[in-house]
């Protein structure tokens, strides 16, 4: 595998978990033996340990945030990574957001409720 940077995007822990496995199944293919490089296997860890939710989830989640209520991908993909579980924690994840600033108690409490449902469903 070649280090070289094909494209940049901001992505959330359960996109990189999903990019990690089908760089393992790669690499698997190529090279059984030798496997993955020892960053790649940090990294591979890291995310199997630290994702909150499964992939289609967190895309479920992130349309939600970025499409319903406007916040800013950067928000949306930190919301999906800490998984906040009150109204405190997610008012904290977004105090520099533009959007995030002039939500209301009830409204961040539902966006909450609608993530949990999305959870949940």
């Amino acid at each position: 595998m070649s280090g070289r940077k094909k494209d940049e995007k901001t992505v959330s822990i359960p996109e990189v978990k999903e990019i990690m496995e089908n760089v393992k199944d790669q690499v698997l293919k190529i090279d059984a033996e030798e496997g993955m490089s020892h960053f790649q296997e940090i990294t591979y860890n890291y995310v199997n340990k630290f994702a909150k939710y499964d992939v289609k989830i967190a895309k479920k989640v992130k349309k939600l945030l970025m499409d319903k209520h406007e916040i800013e991908e950067i928000y949306a993909i930190n919301i999906i990574n800490i998984d906040p579980q009150t109204v405190y924690e997610l008012r904290l994840i977004l105090e520099k957001s533009f959007t995030g600033k002039t939500l209301t108690e009830d409204q961040l409490q539902e966006i909450l409720y609608q993530i949990e449902d999305i959870k949940t469903s």
